[in-house]
């Protein structure tokens, strides 16, 4: 009775094992597939690019508050004296010499390539199964797969236009009417 659970604990193990090392190879399939597809419609090879813009809106974004950032930087300088602090403060004066440093050590120490991996990776894997990567896959080896990743940008940077210029009319509609409506408020 004894060597019944045994091996029966023993086939269920094995089993076990078996599965997890199938699912192992589907996930890794799966990745692969991922990764093929990233390069394909060239998610990977715009990593310069991305990293490039990136920076450019992270500086963006800190401009405005550019100055209130560094006296907060600054004051958590624990150990330098108030004059220090002061000095540190018109060090840091000039927004442009922090941006080429910060630019600078952002390319250095970022590596798109392991962040477009990590972000896209796990987005691919949560909406798509292996069959339809497959199906894409196919598809952007084909001559049209190619091409539509090829004008996408360009389609799309012209559809956003296109949108931006029937749009426009309307809004501008919109105004004129907001600021009649509140016009005749006021000959009330």
């Amino acid at each position: 009775m004894r060597i019944r659970r045994m091996g029966a604990a023993i086939l269920a193990v094995g089993v076990l094992m078996q599965a997890a090392n199938g699912e192992a190879k589907t996930v890794a399939s799966k990745q692969e597939m991922i990764r093929e597809l990233l390069a394909i419609v060239g998610i990977v090879g715009m990593a310069e690019q991305m990293r490039e813009h990136q920076s450019n809106m992270e500086l963006m974004l800190m401009q405005p508050t550019y100055h209130q950032m560094m006296e907060m930087a600054a004051s958590e300088q624990a150990e330098l004296s108030e004059e220090n602090r002061q000095l540190l403060l018109a060090r840091l004066e000039d927004f442009d010499a922090f941006a080429e440093r910060f630019h600078a050590l952002f390319v250095e120490r970022l590596n798109f390539s392991e962040i477009i991996e990590a972000v896209y990776l796990p987005l691919y894997d949560k909406y798509f199964d292996e069959v339809e990567l497959e199906q894409m896959l196919a598809f952007y080896r084909t001559p049209v797969g190619r091409k539509s990743i090829e004008v996408m940008p360009t389609l799309m940077q012209e559809a956003a236009h296109g949108v931006e210029e029937a749009v426009r009319p309307i809004s501008i509609g919109l105004i004129q009417q907001i600021v009649a409506e509140e016009a005749a408020k006021l000959a009330d």
